[in-house]
């Protein structure tokens, strides 16, 4: 009964929902981006969650990562984030990586998951976790938010498409010195960005082609306007 309303979808179905069961998705990052994305899809029933991120709570991450009270101030993200991803769905599997990324423990970390998340607001990582994907020929939902502005793409699926064929070098180091500790971020973004990841990585294991496999869906919110634009391959 717990699945019964999403199971109704025509697109889904109960065969759908045994997909969901068996998938193992890996979310780099438990902050504004990843947790939305943990929560819904812990809340559909994907089968296995795994979490990557070192961090410790700190009272400026409280207005947007809604997972998070004054209370858990000082202690690890992915500890407080599992309990009450545990909380809401006791039937799935999440395991924690406490870990900073590393060139040394990034491909024995991804090979073991389906699906990757970016959910990270660091270049180093983001390059890391695209060159990684891009060798372990696993699918990346690339997600990144700004102020009022929200992006979604997915890396490295049937398109081929991978970071560098979306940013340019000049945008990657303009990123990491523009991050939302120094820009600033709406909280409401961080939502409306990882409902998109989230929704990208239900289709794709349903079977559904992704019509952002080789575009990018960029969202305005003080506009409310959005648009996506196709990605060309860049020749090597």
């Amino acid at each position: 009964m717990r699945y019964l309303q999403q199971n109704l979808v025509s697109e889904f179905g109960v065969g759908g929902q045994a997909r969901l069961s068996k998938a193992k998705i890996l979310i780099v990052g438990t902050g504004g981006l990843g947790t939305p994305v943990a929560t819904y899809l812990a809340a559909m029933g994907i089968g296995t969650l795994g979490l990557v991120d070192f961090d410790i709570i700190q009272q400026t991450n409280l207005h947007r990562q809604f997972a998070f009270t004054p209370e858990d101030i000082g202690k690890r993200k992915t500890e407080v984030l599992s309990a009450r991803l545990r909380n809401q769905n006791p039937e799935i599997k999440i395991i924690c990586h406490q870990v900073e990324l590393t060139s040394e423990n990034a491909t024995g970390i991804i090979g073991d998951y389906d699906l990757i998340c970016d959910c990270t607001d660091n270049v180093d990582t983001r390059l890391l976790l695209d060159k990684t994907c891009k060798i372990l020929s696993k699918s990346l939902l690339y997600g990144a938010v700004r102020g009022w502005e929200g992006y979604v793409t997915v890396l490295h699926g049937k398109s081929r498409i991978g970071l560098n064929d979306v940013f340019s070098e000049s945008d990657l180091i303009f990123e990491s010195q523009n991050n939302c500790s120094v820009s600033g971020i709406i909280s409401t973004i961080c939502g409306i960005i990882g409902c998109q990841q989230a929704s990208e990585v239900i289709k794709i294991i349903l079977g559904i082609q992704s019509n952002l496999d080789g575009a990018i869906f960029c969202y305005e919110g003080l506009s409310n306007t959005s648009r996506i634009l196709r990605l060309k391959k860049t020749e090597n």
